[in-house]
């Protein structure tokens, strides 16, 4: 066994931030390929690689967020609550969306392996000293966003992953407790 302290210090005490309070710099062209690459190496049953990952630049991401309020059509509240937590300092965000079309594996597997993408994203972000937020939000589920960012609405969008430097210190949240989640099993 060869164990890797900094890896277990590390997931256990990865926080995200806020995406609005993502801020300059994101990660480099040669950090990000890292990151993409680390993101790419997950459990996919069959091979499928059923996902995929758009790249938005923070002009980008301004005219994406500019145009969600005439693509809104749900209740007004989350409208307000979307704007309010828009990140309009992130560097840098990542989409991932899956396509889960084939019938070679399950579609939930197709859809869990995309999150697990997004879990290696995040995880390799930290790694390099970056903060992160996975969102999802009534967007990720509406096939105008979908049309809009070129994603078939036949696929599911699995996150938007805004990532950036920190502009405060990530505040800790409670974690549960491993008593009340966790149990031996005895058949």
């Amino acid at each position: 066994m060869n164990p890797s302290p900094e890896t277990i210090d590390l997931l256990l005490t990865r926080r995200s931030l806020l995406a609005a309070k993502l801020i300059e710099p994101g990660p480099t062209q040669g950090e990000l390929e890292t990151i993409l690459r680390c993101g790419t190496r997950v459990p996919d049953h069959k091979g499928i690689n059923p996902w995929r990952i758009q790249v938005a630049d923070r002009a980008t991401q301004d005219t994406f967020h500019a145009r969600l309020p005439t693509l809104h059509s749900g209740d007004p509240a989350s409208l307000a609550k979307t704007l309010s937590k828009e990140a309009k300092t992130a560097p840098l965000l990542l989409i991932v969306s899956s396509q889960a079309t084939s019938n070679r594996a399950p579609r939930s597997e197709q859809l869990l392996s995309g999150a697990v993408v997004c879990q290696n994203i995040i995880i390799a972000a930290a790694a390099f000293g970056y903060r992160s937020q996975w969102l999802t939000e009534w967007f990720a589920y509406n096939d105008e966003v979908k049309n809009l960012l070129g994603i078939s609405t036949s696929e599911e969008i699995i996150g938007f992953l805004y990532i950036g430097s920190e502009s405060e210190i990530p505040k800790e949240r409670p974690r549960p407790d491993l008593s009340k989640i966790v149990s031996k099993l005895e058949l």
